[in-house]
């Protein structure tokens, strides 16, 4: 909303409610709107924790949780013991 829209809806409201009662009409705006405010700060808090409840579950069943890291795989298991041609060891 830019300063225009502000400036011409103050305009239709001094001309609408009159003189006299434009503060306390935009008083009980600005309540409202605080009102408002903070209604959906409270949902978007609750949504968020209602989110992130699977997530935490998934944490605490995750084998592979960041205090334990996946150790690598030792190199020389994938490598031969015995060259080509050699007796199979007993």
């Amino acid at each position: 909303m830019n300063i225009f829209e502000i400036v011409l809806l103050l305009a239709v409201a001094l001309i609408v409610v009159g003189p006299e009662r434009l503060p306390e009409v935009l008083q009980m705006v600005g309540k409202v709107l605080r009102e408002l405010r903070l209604a959906s700060n409270t949902v978007m808090r609750e949504l968020t924790e209602v989110a992130d409840e699977p997530r935490k579950t998934l944490r605490e069943f995750d084998p592979f949780k960041p205090d334990d890291p996946v150790k690598p795989i030792d190199s020389n298991l994938m490598k031969p013991t015995n060259k080509p041609g050699d007796p199979p060891a007993q």
